[in-house]
């Protein structure tokens, strides 16, 4: 495009033209064809990707927020463009008449695309509007240069608008086609060996139960199924010194305040005489217009299939989304937990009222929470409160988390721990929203101190995201518009497949905590006990019961290495809860890593936490007793060692801030009877220490942790 440069000025007889410039900049007669097409084609791009960006976030009862938000985003935006416009003009446009009014366009556009959020990856949003804003440019331009118009000259060989109507292909179609191509191959799935138990049924399959479902709520609240058509009424909350923020906006989207929340929710039950085991379901945080509890229709229907009650909670009202840019409301975190409270409270009432359809029905010693993202967090933090401000005759002992969040919710300032109660997190390497596996730390902060058993197990998924453990939601976990495009949506599992994971799991998970149906348990000891009816991707298992008992890291000696060193796992957001020995070595190193063991009667397993790193080469367990005898075993035979699980959730590796992947656990359980088969003299029951031998050729590096037996009395 040529410039403005050299265009005659006019004079209005104030002055001659150079003395005008001098002072204020030169002024050009009239903008060329091309730079008119350049700024139209500018402002059609801004007009469709603020558009596309809008379109994403419009749900009912925020339009006139989105409206508002979009005008004064408008005005900010011409404000900054009109001030740094005329600071050009009166410094730069003092020796050149630059094209005026395509600059103003191009810095208003640039305050507008650069405020629209950048979704999962920064890098990548600026670079797609770095290119867009040049390529369409070049693109008006040559066209408003083809156009008709007074001057027009024919196309010539080497023709500017020709050149420019090539670079513009060339500045956009590049990176769009790599952008339409790229993504990761499909998953290998790693043999991991098999399970040395295996589950007789699918938990996943439809139950015995009919299923009957109905609502309950304020009997007032604008929405059908909690209001005029609520089957049970409830009384409202009254939390307005717990939230704050809570704003007209909100009440005029929800038709109440903070002092009448609504104790709403949608039930299924199983047909029966019962009593049932009673499980409260608990969305995260979605658009606060969107219906996220009916998300969880297919584990409420999959649980009272199986003789669970299963009501899906309300807690829209509590979601941030567009009418919380300017600040929103606080104190959100422990209300979601509180209002669990209350629900069960209202349970507990029912069981106890005639006529209602839950009297005598309902397990209140038998109550499980299911949670997912600030929900997977809500449920934990509800225990913990209902532990610390009983309900009679009420008990929470089973706690199910979907890539929950993690230190949102910290009553008194302290991270919430679980006492004496079972604990199970699911997550997805390529959660785009909780990109770290924070439920990771939770399940640090599990304790066991009573006789009763219990167990706390992880899964970790390879492929799943965030959102689709809701049906509701969607595939793309954070952003509006353009953004999206960056997500690796197709390298994901499908919806159907990650949800039946959660089926499968929190079938087995309830009915054997609450139900007392045990065979399904060896699920969460070895995921491979279900590989007949999980989905093809690769999984990392974790587990610790309340018969485990651990060496003290500090009394673990590792020798032959070149660098062992005791640290926070290295999760993506950050140093983790849990912290493990980084043990690394070179070419021709051996190292052996020993703890201690306390010899107890009973025991069925040694266990061990470990993932490498780099290399690793071969793995031996080598025990030894109190009459110096040895038991030794490759780990291979019992399950391999494996690397860190890719976690590459865009589409390329370099659009990520934080690390591609973090180095996730598995859980090693080696039974002591196949000790035993090599060596009978050994005695388990006089096990004085475990040996982890490493022989990499090459080196290698690995994260070991948690090296203890289990089974016996519990500890």
């Amino acid at each position: 495009m040529s410039t403005e440069l050299g265009e005659k000025e006019s004079d209005d007889g104030t002055g001659s033209a150079p003395a005008r410039r001098r002072r204020f900049g030169r002024v050009a007669r009239g903008a060329r064809p091309h730079w008119r097409g350049a700024t139209s084609a500018l402002l059609a791009l801004t007009a469709a990707l603020v558009a596309w960006n809008t379109a994403d976030q419009l749900v009912p009862g925020v339009g006139g927020e989105l409206a508002g938000q979009l005008a004064v985003n408008g005005v900010l935006a011409v404000a900054i463009a009109a001030v740094v416009t005329g600071l050009l003009f009166v410094t730069v446009g003092r020796r050149a008449a630059l094209p005026w009014t395509y600059t103003a366009t191009l810095l208003m556009s640039l305050v507008l695309l650069l405020t629209l959020g950048a979704g999962a990856t920064r890098t990548g949003y600026f670079a797609a509007v770095g290119i867009l804003v040049v390529g369409v440019s070049l693109l008006g331009g040559a066209v408003g240069g083809l156009l008709p118009h007074r001057g027009r000259r024919p196309l010539r060989s080497r023709d500017p608008r020709v050149i420019a109507f090539a670079l513009a292909v060339l500045v956009v179609g590049g990176p769009a086609g790599w952008l339409v191509t790229a993504g990761q191959k499909p998953v290998t799935v790693v043999d991991d060996g098999e399970a040395t138990h295996t589950l007789g049924r699918n938990p996943a399959a439809a139950g015995p139960h009919s299923v009957a479902e109905l609502t309950y709520g304020s009997g007032h609240d604008r929405r059908p199924e909690y209001g005029a058509d609520a089957d049970l009424t409830t009384d409202s909350v009254d939390v307005s010194a717990l939230v704050t923020g809570w704003n007209e906006d909100r009440h005029d989207l929800w038709g109440f305040d903070a002092d009448a929340f609504p104790v709403n929710a949608r039930v299924w039950y199983p047909q029966g005489d019962g009593p049932f085991p009673l499980v409260l379901l608990v969305h995260g945080n979605k658009s606060n217009a969107t219906s996220s509890e009916d998300g969880f229709r297919y584990l409420g229907e999959q649980l009272a299939s199986h003789g669970v009650i299963a009501a899906s909670v309300d807690q829209n009202f509590l979601n941030t989304g567009v009418l919380d840019r300017s600040g929103g409301l606080r104190g959100v975190e422990q209300v979601r937990a509180r209002m669990l409270r209350h629900h069960l409270t209202v349970w507990k009432a029912w069981t106890e009222q005639d006529g209602n359809p839950f009297t005598g029905k309902v397990d209140l010693d038998a109550v499980g929470l299911l949670g997912h993202s600030r929900g997977g967090e809500a449920v934990a933090a509800a225990a913990e409160l209902l532990q610390n401000e009983r309900v009679d005759g009420l008990r929470v002992r089973s706690v199910l988390a979907l890539a929950p969040s993690d230190g949102q919710s910290t009553p008194d300032g302290q991270a919430v721990t679980l006492r004496d109660v079972n604990y199970l997190v699911l997550q997805g390497s390529h959660d785009a929203d909780v990109v770290s596996f924070g439920g990771l730390n939770q399940y640090e902060r599990v304790e066991f101190t009573g006789a009763e058993y219990r167990f706390a197990a992880s899964l970790y998924i390879e492929r799943a995201n965030h959102g689709q453990f809701n049906s509701r939601w969607d595939r793309h976990d954070v952003g509006y518009g353009l953004p999206k495009l960056f997500l690796d949506d197709d390298a994901l599992l499908p919806g159907e497949q990650q949800r039946r994971i959660a089926k499968l799991y929190a079938t087995a998970y309830f009915t054997g905590t609450l139900g007392g149906e045990t065979a399904d348990l060896a699920l969460f000891r070895d995921h491979r006990a279900a590989a007949s009816w999980l989905p093809d991707t690769n999984y990392v298992s974790r587990f610790t019961d309340s018969t485990a008992v651990v060496a003290d890291e500090e009394s673990v000696r590792i020798d032959g290495a070149e660098e062992a060193v005791l640290s926070p796992l290295p999760l993506r957001s950050g140093p983790g809860e849990d912290v493990m020995h980084h043990v690394e070595w070179a070419a021709e190193q051996r190292p052996v890593v020993t703890a201690a063991a306390k010899a107890r009667p009973g025991i069925d397993a040694v266990v061990f936490d470990a993932v490498a790193t780099g290399e690793s080469g071969t793995v031996t367990v080598r025990l030894t007793d109190a009459t110096g005898e040895h038991a030794a075993v490759p780990l291979a035979d019992v399950r391999p060692l494996h690397t860190a699980v890719p976690g590459q959730y865009l589409v390329a590796p370099w659009l990520h801030t934080l690390p591609v992947t973090e180095p996730v656990p598995q859980t090693h359980r080696v039974p002591v009877e196949s000790m035993t088969r090599h060596n009978p003299a050994f005695s388990p029951e006089e096990l004085t220490s475990v040996e982890l031998v490493f022989d990499g050729e090459g080196g290698g590096s690995v994260f070991v942790g948690d090296i203890g037996v289990t089974g016996g009395r519990p500890a």
